[in-house]
C-alpha cells in the first residue's frame, strides 16, 4: 500500500469500490481496520465511479428499499466525488481486461472498469474485495469486511 498522500493544502484522492462504500454505508468505519488507514480515509477526498454509482443503485432496487431510504443513500453517496468514465479509462479497462484474461485472472468487469478508473488516475482504490489485488498496476488499499 503506497502512503504517498497528499499535500497540506490538497487532500490525496481515493477511489471507493462498492463493496467499500456498502460496508461504511452499513456498519460504519471499522475499528477493526489499523488506524493509520482509517485517519488516512478520514482525511482523504473519497470518490466513486459511475460503475460503483450504478452498482450501489441496483442493489437498492433489488434489495427493494423504499423511497425515504433511497433518498438517504443518494445524501451518502452525494458526499462522494463522481468521476466519470473517459477515453483514458477506456483504454485502460480494455488492457486490463484483456491482460486479465491472457493470465487467468477472474476479475468482474464492473470492478476491471473501477480498477482502471483509479489506474488512469494513479489514486489508490479502497475495497473490500481481495481481487482487486490481482488486477495488474492497481494499488489497492484492502480492508477486510467486518464480521
Amino acid at each position: 500500500m503506497s502512503i504517498a498522500h497528499g499535500s497540506a493544502s490538497t487532500p490525496e484522492t481515493i477511489l471507493c469500490d462498492t463493496s467499500f462504500v456498502s460496508v461504511v454505508h452499513a456498519k460504519g468505519v471499522s475499528t477493526k481496520w489499523p488506524e493509520p488507514t482509517r485517519e488516512r480515509l478520514n482525511n482523504a477526498l473519497l470518490a466513486i465511479n459511475v460503475v460503483t454509482l450504478a452498482e450501489l443503485r441496483s442493489g437498492h432496487i433489488y434489495s427493494g428499499w423504499g423511497e425515504r431510504r433511497r433518498q438517504e443513500a443518494e445524501r451518502l453517496i452525494a458526499s462522494y466525488l463522481l468521476v466519470p468514465l473517459d477515453m483514458p479509462t477506456v483504454d485502460e479497462c480494455a488492457r486490463l481486461r484483456a491482460e486479465c484474461r491472457r493470465t487467468g485472472v477472474a476479475v468482474p468487469d464492473h470492478d476491471i472498469w473501477i480498477a482502471a478508473t483509479a489506474n488512469v488516475r494513479s489514486w489508490p482504490l479502497v475495497s473490500c474485495d481481495g481481487h482487486f489485488d490481482l488486477i495488474p498496476g492497481v494499488d489497492h488499499i484492502y480492508l477486510p469486511p467486518p464480521t
